[in-house]
């Protein structure tokens, strides 16, 4: 860390001298202007260059060297990596990978396949960057989550049913497709070299990351209710239910107090259950233990 003194010049500026190194390796010179962000910490970043814009196209080559489910991962990693143009080739005509391909950017937010060739195919993000804030996502997630605990209390009494089942599996779907959409948006943010942004959870670099971890460890409880639902059993949904609702109550407020109660109670709970006695308990105790992660980071995150 470098210390640097204030100067005051003229009638009413103040100026602090950057260091020459910084200077000749970003090729600056006198004259240049240089972007700054005052952070919510009452710090200021100084950058060499505008922020890159990420929103260009990628260029996939896809042929039978790669797995279909690899095939898969390239498009999920170019599309959570910010591009809003994908050109998929492929080196012959592949049609299982084409419809596993197919079926991946029809599951990704804002995306839309305009042009399908047999050895081609090009997507785009129609999606607004702007209109995206992470508190819309977490509040959609939460409610996704809660519908799917909700289908497992009907399971509990119906089992097998299959319009249930249907709903339980659209929704994991659609929990998949914002956990996603959740990395894209962090990606953005830190690629525009920002640390907050408009629904105000963020205030730091380290919030992002908490944020990502956090919807890492709900897309894992989405998971298990999934499991819990092919051999589902009569278990304590409702507190389930408050439980998760209470925990992800605290990202905003991160009232600390009221995570140390749920984390005790938490602990409580997961010593309590015997996951040895079925699947469904097992995936029950593992939820628990996923909130308790979520409670940790929000602790971590608390401390910013």
């Amino acid at each position: 860390m470098e210390f640097r003194k204030i100067q005051f010049t003229g009638r009413s500026s103040y100026i602090v001298s950057l260091p020459k190194k910084w200077v000749l390796e970003n090729n600056l010179r006198q004259g240049d202007v240089v972007p700054l962000i005052i952070n919510p910490d009452g710090s200021i970043t100084i950058f060499p260059k505008e922020p890159k814009d990420i929103g260009e196209q990628k260029k996939l080559e896809i042929s039978k060297e790669y797995s279909p489910d690899m095939a898969a991962r390239l498009v999920i990693s170019a599309y959570i990596q910010g591009y809003d143009a994908l050109e998929i080739t492929f080196s012959d005509e592949m049609p299982f990978y084409k419809v596993k391909i197919r079926k991946i950017l029809q599951g990704l937010p804002g995306v839309e396949i305009i042009l399908d060739e047999p050895q081609r195919i090009i997507a785009k993000s129609l999606l607004d960057e702007r209109e995206v804030n992470l508190s819309e996502i977490l509040m959609r997630i939460r409610s996704i989550v809660l519908s799917m605990i909700g289908d497992l209390e009907l399971l509990a009494e119906s089992p097998g049913e299959v319009e249930v089942l249907r709903d339980l599996n659209d929704l994991e779907n659609e929990l998949d497709r914002f956990y996603f959409l959740t990395i894209r948006t962090v990606n953005r943010l830190l690629s525009q070299r920002a640390v907050s942004e408009e629904s105000g959870i963020i205030k730091r670099h380290f919030d992002l990351i908490g944020i990502l971890f956090i919807v890492r460890n709900i897309e894992r409880i989405g998971d298990h209710i999934i499991r819990i639902s092919e051999n589902p059993e009569p278990l304590d949904f409702s507190r389930l239910k408050e439980l998760f609702t209470s925990v992800l109550d605290r990202i905003s407020d991160r009232d600390l107090k009221m995570i140390d109660k749920l984390m005790l109670e938490l602990k409580d709970l997961i010593r309590a259950t015997d996951s040895k006695e079925s699947s469904a308990k097992e995936s029950y105790r593992r939820i628990m233990e996923y909130l308790e992660n979520i409670g940790e980071t929000i602790i971590n995150m608390a401390l910013s």
